[in-house]
């Protein structure tokens, strides 16, 4: 299901993004990674979850380590400028909550996601293997069971780290993997 010329489709993961997902210094990088495409009018950019944890140094092959405490996760944008992640769990719920958008919807327009983004035609849509979204998964239910362990608790009282990871947990619930056929 995606949006049709002129018809208006609400954010699914509105009731999430902006209080604890999608509103840190990190959904910024995250933002500006995503926006750093050609968009046209009459299109919309399909982007692989594979390629963004890719680039972002996300692989099967980290420890859960390297993501609890955000060893070495950055992005390189054009002729070697580094762009850091400060809390590795912030990108991983931003991603999460954008591909579940992108379930939902279909897609999703930058501009839902920053507000202060002017490009209307800038519309994206994760798609993703079937691999890709069970590897977030598993990060994020480490989160879930585990967030004081995350470098987030440096900067997030106890109760907050709490509520945080009860709304990956709800996030995380919906996102599907569909064993069938690949999200392609």
């Amino acid at each position: 299901m995606g949006r049709e010329e002129g018809m208006e489709i609400s954010l699914y993961i509105e009731r999430w993004w902006k209080e604890y997902v999608g509103g840190t210094d990190d959904t910024c990088s995250l933002i500006d990674y995503l926006t750093n495409r050609e968009f046209r009018h009459d299109s919309t950019v399909e982007i692989q979850l594979t390629k963004i944890l890719q680039d972002f140094q996300l692989t099967a092959t980290r420890e859960i380590e390297e993501i609890r405490q955000t060893i070495d996760i950055y992005y390189v944008f054009g002729e070697g400028f580094q762009l850091d992640i400060h809390c590795a769990i912030n990108l991983l719920m931003d991603v999460t909550a954008i591909l579940l958008e992108c379930q939902k919807n279909g897609q999703v327009r930058m501009l839902d996601l920053d507000h202060t983004y002017k490009d209307e035609s800038a519309i994206i849509a994760i798609k993703a293997e079937s691999e890709d979204v069970m590897l977030l998964k598993n990060w994020m239910a480490d989160f879930i069971q585990n967030p004081l362990r995350y470098d987030l608790a440096e900067f997030c009282p106890e109760e907050e780290m709490q509520e945080i990871a009860t709304q990956c947990q709800a996030i995380v619930a919906e996102l599907t993997i569909d064993e069938e056929r690949h999200y392609e």
